[in-house]
């Protein structure tokens, strides 16, 4: 997938899956986006054909994946009639010998890049620099262009639009990692040490207004520019495996989100995003709706873009 025929049948993937959900009326923002990206993971990194999936099959496992990952959060677990229903269906999209692997895959996946796809296109939305970037980026989906800054370089990059996303909102709060100290003072010291990610990506190692969306603090030139690796999906040993590619698999799910809510046919509306609230991305989305848009009638400004917002 790293390569960039890989990436580009990625796209062609993403657009399907995108245009399988767009509703006939209206749909839940978080529905919609959930769907959309469910169906692109398994779809993508299975070889699964959207032809064959059906549109409420994988609303209900969306919503059975939400349910699992709530229960996780209280330690407790799904009824087992919901765990055999969500296998089976995994059974049915990518083989029984496949199943448990996919499930165990997806799950993380699916759960950390959904939110990415919704924060990124919250803020997105209603930029036309950003939105300029992720859909030549759709285009030619190399990471060249994924790190290319615009308008002789005043505006961010695809890259680092994601990156202060992660930043403002990591899809991991926490990262633990064995101690490192030596074997006679393990005896003193707890075995495991806890970063919180939200707090350090929030620290002047970041640069300046620290709860602003601002892009632009990834430029190499900036006049503050970022002094720290994100800790998005972990550090060193206990890193995700997903770092290298999610982030590119994200960007691609909103251009591809973008090209086609277009403010055209479909719309995005909702209420103002701001930053410097640390808002719970799993529900913190009420009022957020994308809508087929009436012939004829022309859309008011959008009032979507972040209170807290600077690209440059």
């Amino acid at each position: 997938m790293q390569c960039p025929e890989g990436w580009k049948r990625f796209v062609k993937c993403a657009e399907k899956c995108t245009d399988m959900f767009l509703p006939s009326q209206e749909v839940d923002f978080t529905a919609f986006i959930q769907s959309v990206t469910f169906c692109i993971i398994i779809t993508g990194f299975y070889e699964v054909d959207p032809g064959t999936l059906s549109p409420i099959d994988v609303a209900s496992m969306t919503n059975a994946l939400n349910r699992h990952s709530d229960y996780a959060s209280r330690q407790s677990s799904l009824y087992p009639s919901e765990l055999y229903a969500m296998r089976e269906r995994f059974c049915r999209w990518v083989g029984s010998r496949r199943a448990s692997q996919a499930l165990e895959t997806i799950l993380p996946a699916y759960e950390s890049m959904w939110r990415l796809v919704a924060v990124t296109l919250a803020y997105a939305n209603g930029n036309q620099h950003m939105h300029n970037a992720f859909l030549d980026f759709s285009e030619n989906p190399t990471q060249k262009q994924f790190r290319s800054f615009k308008v002789k370089n005043t505006q961010p990059s695809v890259e680092a639009i994601i990156n202060e996303a992660l930043r403002l909102h990591p899809p991991m709060r926490h990262i633990v990692r064995k101690n490192r100290y030596p074997l006679w003072k393990r005896l003193f010291f707890a075995p495991q040490e806890m970063v919180d990610i939200g707090a350090v990506h929030r620290s002047c190692v970041y640069g300046e207004r620290l709860e602003t969306f601002e892009a632009m603090r990834f430029y190499p030139q900036h006049q503050h520019p970022v002094q720290m690796q994100l800790l998005a999906f972990g550090h060193g040993g206990l890193s995700c495996v997903a770092e290298e590619w999610a982030p590119i698999a994200a960007a691609l799910i909103v251009a591809k989100v973008i090209d086609r809510v277009d403010d055209v046919g479909f719309v995005l509306a909702g209420r103002a995003f701001d930053a410097g609230v640390d808002r719970n991305m799993r529900t913190g989305w009420d009022g957020w709706v994308v809508k087929k848009k009436e012939k004829g009638v022309v859309s008011p400004p959008t009032f979507l873009v972040a209170r807290s917002i600077r690209t440059s």
